[in-house]
């Protein structure tokens, strides 16, 4: 059985016990959805997670460990990603787990398979565990926001395994939208990132083994329903500092099979000199300034940005950044066959409140446009 013969089977018993939900779903439209993003709060503290645990029909998370592959520092430079991401639905026989590692050093590689059942184990309704056991890939993560993690991994595939110890730096965390379940036309989810854990421990990649001292994790949860079909591109941005750590995530939903355009949104969240800064949707940018052409897409993909959010009493960024790709990897995602993806280590430097800073990090982007 090939990839593309492993859909969803959303089956009447789903679709009953999930009636109000999907109702909620058929019922959403440009202005509701504007009215929810308006309603957003504004944090001076960020919102703790209260659902780490599993929950819904539905339960998609991702983890990112960044480090520098000869034991550095991963403030003065990431080097290498190793990430994972999954979804589990078994109530309508489905799930997913896709795997990459992107390195300046080792070969770089990703894979992705769907399943035609749930994948993780063990669950817990109020602690954060996911557990899966597969034949390309183990992992097993444990623990809470107030306790740390325990995270152990391993990529048969990208030949990566580690033993970490996660612990969240004060205030980085982000519960997207005051933790209410946000509803598009594909959507109907609550969700949050940890995006800037420091991650201790061992990694042995392709044959050699590293000693992770000051490496960066990023936790990222979601429950309910989610589908990426009304995505019309996104920008997940994760960047690290000796000052802290700026976590923006933009997003913009396709609505024109509705005549109803397309709606741009997206939050962030800053942790720079211990000040915690939360960026309401638009009111931050990720700007695209430079392209090249990719050999894995049919599209040119982006590879300079500047990236500005908040502003002060002048009206000037305070945020403002020049960020560059150092390496990346492409390809076709499993959803539409016009899904470009594209995950990069890049490299920032600029101001905060006027003051140089300068780091590096990581981001994803999804599009499904043409760059000529």
């Amino acid at each position: 059985m090939s990839n593309n013969d492993v859909a969803p089977k959303l089956g009447i018993g789903f679709l009953l016990k999930n009636l109000k939900t999907v109702v909620k779903i058929k019922r959403s439209s440009r202005k509701r959805i504007e009215q929810f993003i308006a309603s957003t709060p504004q944090m001076t503290q960020p919102l703790i997670p209260t659902f780490e645990g599993t929950g819904g029909p539905m339960e998609e998370g991702m983890l990112y460990v960044l480090f520098h592959s000869k034991g550095k520092s991963a403030l003065s430079a990431i080097d290498t990603i190793s990430r994972f991401f999954w979804v589990n639905a078994p109530a309508i026989k489905y799930a997913f787990l896709d795997s990459y590692l992107l390195s300046e050093r080792f070969e770089s590689g990703q894979w992705a398979t769907p399943y035609q059942h749930g994948i993780l184990e063990n669950l817990s309704k109020d602690r954060y565990h996911q557990e899966i056991s597969l034949q390309d890939a183990e992992l097993l993560i444990d623990g809470s926001w107030q306790e740390g993690y325990h995270y152990t991994f391993n990529d048969h595939i990208n030949d990566i395994a580690g033993t970490l110890t996660l612990t969240p730096i004060e205030n980085s965390v982000l519960v997207y939208y005051g933790g209410r379940v946000a509803i598009t036309p594909s959507m109907s989810q609550k969700f949050y990132d940890v995006f800037a854990l420091k991650a201790q421990g061992e990694i042995t990649i392709q044959g050699k083994t590293v000693q992770i001292t000051d490496g960066r994790a990023v936790i990222e949860h979601g429950l309910g329903v989610f589908s990426t079909f009304h995505i019309y591109d996104w920008r997940w941005l994760n960047l690290h500092f000796k000052e802290g750590s700026v976590h923006l995530f933009y997003h913009s939903l396709d609505l024109r099979e509705r005549d109803e355009g397309i709606l741009e949104s997206g939050e962030g969240a800053a942790t720079l000199n211990e000040e915690f800064v939360h960026f309401l949707p638009g009111t931050f940018h990720i700007q695209e300034s430079r392209y090249l052409k990719d050999q894995s897409l049919p599209t040119k993909i982006p590879v300079e940005w500047r990236v500005t959010a908040g502003n002060d009493t002048t009206g000037k960024p305070l945020l403002d950044l020049v960020m560059k790709r150092i390496v990346h990897r492409s390809w076709i995602g499993m959803g539409r066959e016009d899904e470009y993806v594209t995950n990069y280590i890049v490299q920032a430097k600029g101001t905060w409140k006027g003051t140089r800073i300068r780091g590096s990090g990581t981001m994803e982007n999804q599009m499904h446009r043409i760059i000529k």
